[in-house]
């Protein structure tokens, strides 16, 4: 077909092309207007060892550095490295990120990342950022989003996820309701369709809980994430309490024991009663554990099941005797800085050693063990009544406490 312009319509075309030409053309995009220019950026997961980051430039003059920075989730901290590439005025830079063994990252963490690349003429070009979900490639990951959960699976049915993610998402308001959170962050959760899938996206731990199958589930805090096997709403309820817990006491001076982190995302769980025959055997064998020894969970796995059951045990003659506010403002007392016998006090009225007996009496057995010092507390003793440069001290050994506690996990009921 012919295209046909009468005189008018030709003449406002002519003046058009005079405008443009006057004016020098279009502005030129900001890619072009700077000698240093990228190619193509692009990544690659070798699951579950390490993350390849890979970037393509060049550049009028020999490109001499190309830095990254990256952060891995939600994290403040913002982390920089140097690929590796031979100077040219065409590169290719490669940076992996270790995500194995001593530096594992759990699968369904968001790593954020951008480039600074200068050449010799000191021209410098910075990147738009970019985020890579890191998950096990052999995979279809699909997600499913009910209010602040986001949950990640694959090879599952949507309505089956669907219908438990709701679940999960109404259970949990009571925990935000406790721990008086009115919104809360984005949480994500990954589910894996059975162990050996698991054993694959699993911290490093000992080869007799990998036997046991003694873990079914890690919460990250600093990643506001965690990871589970199967579609379980006990265990998604529990793992979930302890993301809510970690955001709500958010104090650098709070010092939460296991014992109290654990039996509060226990009591939350759906039919969250199997645990009661653990304890009664103990009780009538005189086994229990002292509570001032469960600030942390113990090494011994033949330890794990008694201490989780004793956890649950002990929240839950707390919430349902003295009820969900006391238990509040024993929560509020320690994100101010109270050691946990001393957000008792206050909470209750009584001391710990009291409410231990409490709940010993009412399970009828006895205990002859001594209570021993909480060491998880102990720091907390120092930082109250050390000065303001004792204080600045814990903030850094809170961090660090953070950063080498690992995951909180979950216990596998035989």
């Amino acid at each position: 077909m012919v295209a046909r312009f009468d005189m008018p319509f030709l003449g406002v075309l002519i003046g058009l092309v005079f405008v443009l030409t006057a004016a020098g053309g279009p502005e030129p995009s900001p890619q072009s207007a700077v000698p240093i220019r990228v190619i193509a950026t692009s990544s690659s997961v070798d699951f579950p060892d390490e993350v390849v980051l890979t970037l393509e430039a060049e550049s009028d003059a020999r490109i001499s550095e190309v830095r990254l920075y990256y952060r891995l989730g939600s994290r403040n901290v913002r982390v920089y490295g140097y690929p590796d590439f031979t100077p040219s005025t065409r590169v290719k830079a490669d940076f992996r990120i270790k995500t194995g063994g001593s530096n594992y990252l759990p699968s369904g963490v968001d790593i954020t990342y951008s480039y600074t690349i200068r050449d010799e003429n000191g021209n410098a070009f910075e990147t738009d950022s970019f985020t890579l979900e890191y998950k096990d490639p052999t995979f279809e990951w699909e997600r499913i989003v009910r209010d602040e959960l986001v949950v990640l699976y694959h090879d599952r049915p949507f309505d089956r996820v669907d219908e438990v993610a709701g679940d999960v998402a109404e259970r949990t308001a009571e925990v935000k309701s406790l721990l008086g959170l009115e919104t809360s962050k984005p949480q994500k959760a990954v589910i894996f369709n059975g162990t050996r899938e698991a054993s694959r996206s699993f911290p490093v731990i000992s080869d007799r809980a990998s036997q046991d199958g003694l873990y079914a589930g890690f919460a990250y805090g600093d990643y506001d994430l965690f990871v589970l096997v199967g579609l379980s709403r006990s265990g998604m309820v529990h793992e979930m309490t302890h993301l809510l817990i970690d955001e709500a006491i958010d104090s650098t001076f709070a010092v939460l024991p296991s014992w109290l982190n654990e039996g509060l995302a226990m009591y939350f769980e759906p039919g969250s009663g199997r645990r009661d025959s653990t304890v009664l055997r103990a009780a009538q064998r005189d086994e229990l554990l002292s509570l001032r020894s469960m600030g942390s969970v113990p090494g011994q796995p033949s330890d794990v099941r008694l201490f989780y059951a004793q956890a649950q045990s002990i929240v839950h003659y707390m919430m349902e005797t003295y009820g969900r506010e006391r238990m509040g403002t024993m929560l509020r007392a320690i994100n101010e800085g109270n050691r946990v016998d001393q957000a008792i006090q206050v909470a209750y009225g009584i001391s710990i050693d009291d409410i231990e007996l409490e709940w010993q009496g009412q399970l009828g057995g006895t205990v002859s063990a001594t209570p021993a010092g909480d060491p998880g507390t102990l720091g907390t003793t120092a930082i109250i009544a050390g000065s303001a440069a004792i204080a600045v001290v814990a903030v850094i050994i809170r961090w660090l406490r953070r950063i080498m506690a690992g995951p909180v996990a979950e216990v596998d009921d035989p």
